[in-house]
């Protein structure tokens, strides 16, 4: 009897052990190897940054870029922002389990974004903006990064429509995809974040309407849409549910029409609003004068009818930048 249970007990060891040493083990010399890889991945630094400071003589700590936990002593954040690199992003940057935030933007990096990014589900903020990153869509997995607050892809070659997946990330604050070249319908699911403040999607080729339900969202802060091909009118109830955080409307050089909405009194803490270079027509509401937070009010080139009494521009000192012009 003794006999079996040694035997079991060694096999049970044996198993456990197999078992460990299959399972990747991600430590401070993982995040190390990952970086390198980042290194060489670089074929332009032109300032030589990386090649002056990250040395294998010193801790990855105190590579420039590079921050640590206090804790467990690994790569919590790398900040290359405008060191003038060139190159591809490696894959080996997925290894960096504990990172919470990745900024590489303002760079020079092309082709594609690797899927291994997807590992990082502590990240908080990814900003890629401003590089050259492959005109392929958009990728879906970056709706699998549920702890993502602050997502920048603007100012690169992205093209075809805005991924579903995206709306999977219910705790983004800022979502900013402007200068792409996204094309398609705004999908209505981008009025179900509850946190989104920053929506940029100024610079695409977007078209249809914008749905009713975006004007609403309570946590908005600044809706950027300029320059797109939007059209359809705007919503009879924007914000209908008085949303005073709402400060800025950007909707310049669209095609959108119609009546702007005597709604537009509701969103109390508007301070810029611009609506020129679109086919807005009919009178501009005196409920718009109303609006005490305002200080930026732009309309020309549009087929607005009617008179603006200058009682209503008297009382309105506070505007900072008026330019209305009617047909």
């Amino acid at each position: 009897m003794e006999y079996f249970f040694y035997i079991a007990l060694v096999l049970s060891i044996l198993c456990t052990s197999t078992l460990t040493s299959s399972l990747p083990i991600f430590n401070l010399t993982t995040d190390k190897y990952a970086l390198l890889a980042f290194k060489n991945a670089i074929t332009s630094n032109s300032r030589a940054i990386l090649s002056d400071n990250w040395s294998s003589n010193i801790s990855i700590c105190n590579w420039i870029g590079v921050s640590c936990g206090t804790k467990h002593r690994r790569v919590t954040a790398l900040n290359v922002s405008g060191f003038h690199l060139g190159g591809t992003i490696p894959p080996h940057l997925g290894n960096l389990t504990f990172l919470r935030s990745l900024d590489l933007s303002s760079n020079s990096f092309t082709g594609l974004m690797p899927s291994e990014l997807s590992n990082l589900r502590r990240l908080k903020e990814l900003n890629v903006g401003i590089n050259s990153l492959a005109s392929t869509e958009i990728p879906s997995w970056l709706g699998h990064m549920s702890q993502l607050e602050h997502l920048y892809l603007n100012n690169n070659t992205f093209s075809g429509t805005i991924p579903i997946s995206l709306f999977n990330i219910s705790s983004l604050h800022t979502l900013d995809m402007g200068y792409n070249i996204l094309e398609g319908n705004l999908p209505e699911k981008i009025a179900n974040f509850s946190f989104l403040g920053t929506l940029n999607l100024v610079g695409n080729k977007l078209t249809g309407s914008i749905p009713s339900g975006l004007f609403n969202m309570s946590s908005l802060i600044e809706i950027n849409m300029r320059y797109n091909k939007l059209s359809g009118k705007l919503p009879k109830d924007i914000c209908g549910n008085t949303n005073p955080k709402l400060k800025r409307i950007y909707l310049t050089g669209n095609q959108l029409y119609g009546k702007i909405p005597t709604n537009i009194y509701k969103c109390r803490g508007l301070e810029d609003l611009r609506l020129p270079k679109n086919h807005f027509s009919g009178d501009i509401p005196q409920e718009i004068w109303s609006l005490s937070m305002l200080r930026v009010l732009s309309l020309f080139t549009n087929q607005f009818t009617g008179i603006i009494s200058s009682y209503y521009i008297i009382i309105f000192d506070k505007l900072s930048g008026l330019s209305i012009s009617t047909s």
